[in-house]
């Protein structure tokens, strides 16, 4: 039965507590009203189970079980304690319904954009307090299509169609990327999104959309590229004890860095740090390598994502000189030990995802 009545009224309900602290009572006073609006079925003031609320249990007085009200049922309640003498302003009450329903939408677009740079195939890119996203990336926050998009762009691009703002400019609202696609920051998306509410053709829904996207963005993309900035310092500190770990040698050439040899260490994520963040800070997913090794497998991975069978691939197929079980024992048993640990890796965490 409550599957049901919640499948009618939604599941943006509100509880006792929530209602009792919008209309300024006790939860013992608005139990009272709930008492007398269930024994009095034959006045005007009437709340129905499946429209204007739902119980969460089945068993008990009817009065005294809890329930879940619709926003609806709040106004109801307002209306009567009105009438009664006991609100003066009733939109007072009808505010703070809004001003929910404003959280609530803030909530799921500020969710909304942290998926978008979690599952973006194209990392941010930061540059000072700007943080900037590929066009598919916003495209998907903005939840448009690439009509839409266009046409905002250009109108943005061609005549800064923002009153009393000025027009796009590079290295705030946008940068170029490789390929001369803009990339865009927080402030480039709240200006597309303020342009698509004002000059668009869209429904009252988008609009809403598009409106509320304005006002979170650029919060969302600040907390985002603190989060990395956080992360960023972790992963230096753990790359630091990786080299540390091994007595600054190289875990594929066995070359140790010393005063006299100078071979530069990096620390290589064996699962990219992109797909796998969760990995970003494991030790265990760091392995040091010579930087010019490094650079030599990302050249040969394309810039793609990795896992370590692509690091053991790359050993087999581009640098199997360094394994060579032929050139000195000591080859021979580091590649053992490689083979050991990336198969290890690959089997505990590939589809074994860390949560904090």
């Amino acid at each position: 039965m409550t599957e049901e009545i919640s499948k009618t009224v939604g599941s943006d309900l509100l509880s006792h507590q929530e209602v009792a602290k919008i209309l300024n009572k006790t939860t013992t006073k608005l139990t009272n009203t709930i008492k007398y609006f269930d024994a009095h079925e034959d006045d005007e003031w009437e709340l129905i189970e499946g429209e204007h609320f739902e119980f969460l249990i089945k068993s008990g007085p009817i009065h005294l079980r809890p329930r879940r009200f619709t926003e609806e049922a709040v106004a109801i309640l307002a209306r009567f304690y009105e009438e009664k003498g006991e609100i003066d302003l009733v939109n007072l009450v009808l505010d703070a319904l809004f001003r929910r329903r404003l959280k609530r939408k803030k909530m799921l677009v500020s969710r909304k954009i942290v998926k978008q740079f979690v599952s973006s195939e194209v990392p941010l890119e930061i540059i000072g307090e700007f943080a900037f996203v590929n066009r598919k990336t916003t495209i998907n926050i903005l939840e448009t299509n690439a009509k839409g998009f266009n046409n905002s762009e250009k109108r943005l691009t061609n005549s800064g169609s923002l009153d009393g703002q000025e027009g796009l400019e590079r290295g705030k609202d946008y940068i170029r990327s490789e390929t001369e696609e803009r990339m865009w920051s927080q402030r480039g998306i709240a200006r597309l999104a303020i342009d698509m509410s004002q000059n668009s053709k869209i429904k009252k829904s988008r609009k809403v959309w598009v409106e509320t996207v304005g006002d979170v963005v650029e919060d969302c993309f600040k907390q985002e590229i603190k989060r990395l900035d956080a992360a960023s310092n972790r992963i230096d500190k753990i790359i630091s004890n990786a080299k540390k770990s091994t007595n600054y040698t190289c875990q594929v050439s066995g070359k140790k860095k010393t005063n006299v040899n100078t071979v530069v260490l990096e620390g290589h994520h064996l699962f990219d740090k992109h797909t796998r963040p969760d990995l970003s800070d494991l030790q265990e997913n760091i392995l040091v390598v010579e930087k010019q090794i490094h650079k030599q497998f990302h050249a040969w991975k394309g810039g793609e994502s990795c896992e370590p069978n692509d690091f053991l691939q790359f050993l087999l197929k581009v640098r199997f000189d360094l394994i060579d079980p032929d050139n000195s024992s000591a080859s021979r048993n580091r590649y053992q030990k490689l083979l050991n640990r990336l198969e290890k890796l690959q089997k505990n965490y590939e589809r074994n995802y860390l949560t904090n």
